[in-house]
């Protein structure tokens, strides 16, 4: 979309309504109370590898009105083991904002009200080693340490083999049930991306490191 953006003249919007779900022949959301509409990066798992770092940055813009899904989960970006069921790390919010990881670890991001209604400038690095670092886990907020995490975010049964890991945002809902149980239908969540980008080093994906250093938009 044009017109609304954090820097340049396109920005990506994702839009998720009550019933939206999707199905492939291996799996199906709207079978197992999740509902998500989700882009991957191009080409397919390019991002990351097994066994290094990796930086991501992007920014993120949550509408004032966005609504928790409270004892649901609205997950807005997530790195995931093709054929795992669990995601390696994924940033979730609900009434209280955090990191979930592989092995069942969480690390708050703050609350929601200083992320809604304002551009939000989210760089990450993820370490996808099993051993030997000091770091495996950063999470910045307009250029705030808000997580960091010293142990491997790889889950113990995914050591030792090759993966091929990929990288998805957009909006990923799950156990949807546990909202509808007090309430008739899902709000419609409508959530904004723009300078979605990854690498070796955080000076080339950090927005505000881009925009300090007059590198141009991702456009």
């Amino acid at each position: 979309v044009s017109g609304f953006t954090r820097r340049g003249e396109l920005a990506q919007r994702f839009e998720i309504k009550h019933g939206d779900c999707g199905r492939s022949h291996v799996y199906d959301d709207c079978a197992n109370d999740r509902g998500r509409v989700e882009r991957k990066e191009h080409p397919k798992n390019v991002f990351s590898e097994p066994g290094e770092g990796v930086w991501y940055g992007y920014s993120i813009y949550i509408p004032a009105d966005f609504v928790s899904l409270g004892r649901a989960n609205t997950h807005l970006s997530q790195a995931k083991v093709e054929g795992e069921d669990y995601p390696i790390w994924q940033l979730t919010f609900n009434d209280h904002p955090y990191v979930l990881f592989s092995d069942g670890e969480t690390c708050s991001t703050g609350s929601m009200e200083m992320w809604r209604g304002r551009w939000n400038d989210v760089t990450v690095y993820a370490d996808y080693s099993d051993s030997g670092q000091s770091i495996y886990f950063k999470l910045y907020r307009n250029g705030r340490l808000l997580c960091d995490r010293r142990t491997p975010i790889m889950h113990q049964n995914m050591w030792g083999r090759r993966q091929k890991i990929g990288f998805k945002y957009g909006i990923y809902n799950s156990f949807v049930s546990r909202y509808l149980d007090s309430s008739g239908a899902l709000p419609t969540h409508v959530i904004f991306y723009d300078e979605m980008s990854a690498g070796n080093r955080r000076r080339d994906v950090d927005v505000r490191m881009r925009e300090a250093a007059g590198l141009p938009p991702m456009d």
